[in-house]
């Protein structure tokens, strides 16, 4: 009995340590790190660059994306321009519409009403004429449309190969005493005997026909691929220097492009800063009328402006202190040669400090 059971037991314990070492190989199964969808992703990636074949790019397609390139730069340039230009052209209709509203109705009322008071107003001088112009670049740079040469070649090929071929058959109908009427083709013997020559007979050997002819197709071949190859080449070399030298202009265009805006943008500010002066100009024009109104209705309209009270007097100098001040604004050209001109720039100054002392006398 105690034999018989013996082996039962040994079964039970393997058939124990099998369920166990099962149980640890499955929790060292789950306790491993089991790698997420990214990095499998990475992976294959990695895996696809690092299969993929780069193919070397070559002049002509250097050339095409040079080319390309360019056209964009000068395109972009271009476009900033214009939209640049555009912003000023919007400003520059509000400075006219202002400049027109102002001198038809405040100004033309301020110089008859000082006209009527006896003062005579002393329009400031303006040597050059009003002018607002925008300088661009003026430069046309032609983009070239880069072609591969391989049409011209071919042309080029055959002529190669029809003259090599004549070639042969001139040396060789001298050599072997034939006469060669270009306006019929040779008979089949003369051009077995010339086939023949070059096939061999040449060398002093018996000489071949077929070999011959083979040479003469063969070397035709080699100087027509050697022609087509050579010009495909010196065009290629041609559209990278061109390409090259397109796209250097490209960028110095580009460069221009920038100054010019940069400009622009330079006198489209200073408009924007002249517009709301002279509306404060026109505010306290209407003012200082005001003012002439009440002096010629209360004084009267005498012959002398000297013949007013002092006081009246200083308003009547403060109202043409204004007028000069505004006129030096609308008629002081804001460009030269394109760009922002500096008697612009002074005038809107010397009006600004006016109009603060002004202010600050209100205020005060």
């Amino acid at each position: 009995m105690d034999k018989k059971t013996q082996p039962s037991n040994l079964d039970e314990q393997n058939e124990t340590n099998i369920v166990n070492n099962q149980e640890e190989i499955n929790d060292n199964i789950n306790n491993e790190e089991i790698p997420n969808n990214n990095s499998e992703e990475n992976i294959k990636e990695e895996l696809i660059i690092e299969n993929r074949e780069i193919k070397p790019i070559n002049k002509n397609e250097h050339a095409k994306k040079l080319i390309d390139t360019s056209a964009k730069l000068i395109s972009e340039a271009d476009n900033e321009v214009e939209i640049t230009k555009q912003n000023v052209i919007e400003d520059v209709n509000k400075f006219e519409e202002l400049k027109n509203s102002l001198l038809n109705t405040t100004f033309t009322q301020s110089q008859i009403l000082l006209e009527k008071a006896s003062y005579e107003y002393s329009k400031p001088e303006v040597d050059e004429p009003f002018e607002i112009s925008l300088g661009t670049t003026n430069e046309n740079i032609k983009l070239h449309n880069i072609t591969s040469g391989g049409f011209t070649g071919f042309i080029l090929a055959i002529l190669a190969m029809l003259g090599t071929t004549a070639g042969w058959i001139f040396i060789a109908s001298k050599k072997v005493g034939i006469t060669i009427d270009p306006s019929k083709i040779p008979d089949e013997a003369s051009i077995n005997k010339m086939m023949s020559w070059i096939g061999g007979g040449m060398t002093g050997g018996e000489g071949n026909a077929m070999f011959g002819m083979a040479t003469v197709g063969l070397t035709s071949l080699v100087v027509g691929w050697f022609v087509y190859k050579l010009r495909v080449s010196l065009k290629e070399h041609k559209n990278f220097k061109i390409a090259n030298e397109i796209f250097e202009k490209s960028h110095k265009y580009v460069e221009k492009q920038k100054e010019s805006k940069t400009e622009i943008e330079k006198i489209d500010e200073h408009i924007k800063q002249v517009v709301p002066l002279l509306e404060n100009y026109q505010v306290l024009l209407d003012e200082q009328n005001a003012k002439l109104k009440r002096i010629i209705h209360i004084e009267g309209v005498l012959e002398d402006n000297t013949q007013y009270h002092p006081s009246s007097q200083k308003e009547m100098k403060d109202s043409e202190r204004l007028m000069e001040k505004i006129e030096k604004l609308i008629t002081i050209p804001i460009t030269k040669n394109g760009k922002l001109n500096e008697n612009s720039v002074d005038a809107f100054n010397e009006a600004k400090s006016v109009y603060e002392y002004y202010i600050s006398k209100i205020y005060a």
